[in-house]
């Protein structure tokens, strides 16, 4: 019996060692491993943002959808801008830029009006001396520096231009001094002399300057008596040509920002369409 039950515990033991050497060996690594995760501060995940970037972003959008909704609100002005521009040219003038005769009138500037001065001559002279003509008009001083001389030398070439385009017109410039004390009719005339010969100098008293700078919408400005002691003193004034019909009703009138060309061009058209219907008035 013993040498039976021997065989068997030996085997059984022999069985137990090798399952137990087997379960030392280490097991082969894994063919995939899953990505490490950390947290960060506070347990966000470094992929997702935190609160404060959420919330920079959602400004960032709201701030993209205020200036997307200017800059088409800004759009929208200025295509309504250059309609209503197109819109008024199309209605004032043709397609070759004449003026059209059936547009409703709607008032004039209230210039012009009755006025006595005197001549280079001395020979008085009231507004109605230039009734048919075309008369231009501009107020100044004899002892201007810079403007009046730039502003008369461009009239003067005005009047050349005109008078070449439309010789059986008649044209009347005219200058107009707003320094009686200083301009008297000499200097006037010696003053006008290097412009233009067909030039017209006026003046008058302080109270008929005056009467007729208020006719005519002009500013400016005396010296006070102590200046009026300096010889170099200046007068401040209006800058503009005044154009007026052969009718004596005002047309229009041009600032220093108008060049040569641009002035001939208008006073032209406007002689066009007086020429077609002399009671026009659309100017």
């Amino acid at each position: 019996m013993h040498a039976r039950v021997l065989p068997s515990v030996v085997r059984r033991a022999g069985q137990a060692a090798s399952t137990a050497a087997l379960s030392l060996r280490p097991s082969p690594p894994p063919l995939w491993c899953s990505r490490r995760t950390f947290r960060g501060e506070g347990g966000a995940h470094p992929d997702t943002p935190d609160a404060a970037e959420a919330a920079e972003l959602e400004k960032d959008r709201q701030a993209l959808r205020r200036y997307g909704v200017l800059g088409g609100f800004a759009l929208l002005c200025a295509a309504t801008l250059w309609y209503g521009s197109r819109q008024a040219k199309q209605r004032y003038f043709g397609a070759d830029g004449s003026a059209r005769v059936n547009v409703e009138a709607r008032g004039r500037p209230a210039l012009g009006g009755p006025f006595v001065l005197v001549n280079t001559h001395g020979v008085p002279v009231s507004q109605a001396a230039f009734l048919g003509s075309w008369a231009f008009f501009y107020f100044g001083f004899t002892h201007c520096p810079e403007i009046c001389p730039v502003e008369l030398n461009r009239m003067s070439h005005v009047v050349d231009a005109v008078h070449a385009a439309r010789p059986q017109e008649r044209i009347a410039p005219l200058f107009v001094s707003c320094d009686p004390r200083r301009d008297s009719l000499e200097a006037i005339a010696e003053y006008l002399s290097v412009f233009h010969p067909s030039f017209t100098g006026l003046v008058g008293t302080p109270a008929q300057v005056d009467g007729a700078c208020r006719s005519y919408r002009i500013y400016y400005s005396l010296p006070t008596e102590e200046d009026a002691q300096q010889a170099d003193y200046l007068i401040d004034h209006s800058i503009a040509i005044f154009l007026f019909d052969p009718q004596g009703r005002f047309v229009d009138f041009f600032g220093n920002r108008y060049d040569e060309r641009e002035i001939t061009e208008k006073v032209l058209r406007y002689m066009t369409e007086y020429a077609k219907d002399p009671t026009w008035t659309n100017w």
